[in-house]
């Protein structure tokens, strides 16, 4: 009988065909993401909660299950968003190669979007509030020529969306600016 230990995932993000290293978000993004759906499914959820009660006794009078129905989906939202920020951050691998900045995300639906370096119209670093609190950063890599003229991924370390910036950035048009280059 084999161990929880010895067991091999059913599925791992880094089972995606193709060569590695794919690198994950870090560990402060999963903390990050469940503020971030907690603060949004929350307030969705406290609204809900009331409405539902609100409904119930009107429709079959105060009972017990008034109570439920105003406990329920404030519980529900609460759940939901740990989960969604969970598989966002587990299912979400990138990858920085000689063509480009190479995007996975996904569990069922799964995404693929790669950026070439050539294509590389501008970069922004966001950060927001709950990014801040936990040294995070959304890179945003601006695209020639697409209808989709952005590639938006939260979760990045400060640190390492600088350096992938600076990366990403095509060495001949570093000194575009300049009339002498």
């Amino acid at each position: 009988m084999r161990s929880n230990d010895d067991a091999a995932p059913l599925w791992d993000a880094g089972d995606w065909p193709g060569e590695a290293p794919w690198q994950p978000l870090p560990e402060a993004a999963r903390r990050a993401f469940r503020w971030s759906g907690l603060l949004a499914w929350g307030v969705a959820g406290l609204l809900a909660g009331p409405l539902a009660a609100v409904a119930w006794a009107m429709a079959q009078g105060p009972s017990l299950a008034l109570l439920g129905a105003a406990v329920v989906p404030p519980l529900l939202a609460v759940g939901l968003a740990l989960w969604q920020a969970d598989w966002a951050w587990r299912y979400t691998r990138w990858r920085l190669d000689a063509d480009g900045l190479r995007l996975r995300r996904g569990r069922w639906w799964r995404q693929e979007r790669m950026v070439p370096r050539a294509r590389v119209q501008h970069l922004d670093i966001e950060r927001g509030l709950i990014e801040r609190r936990f040294g995070l950063a959304t890179l945003v890599v601006h695209t020639a020529g697409t209808a989709h003229g952005a590639l938006r991924q939260a979760g990045f370390a400060e640190a390492e969306a600088m350096q992938l910036r600076e990366a990403l950035v095509p060495e001949r048009r570093e000194y575009d600016d300049d009339p002498d280059a």
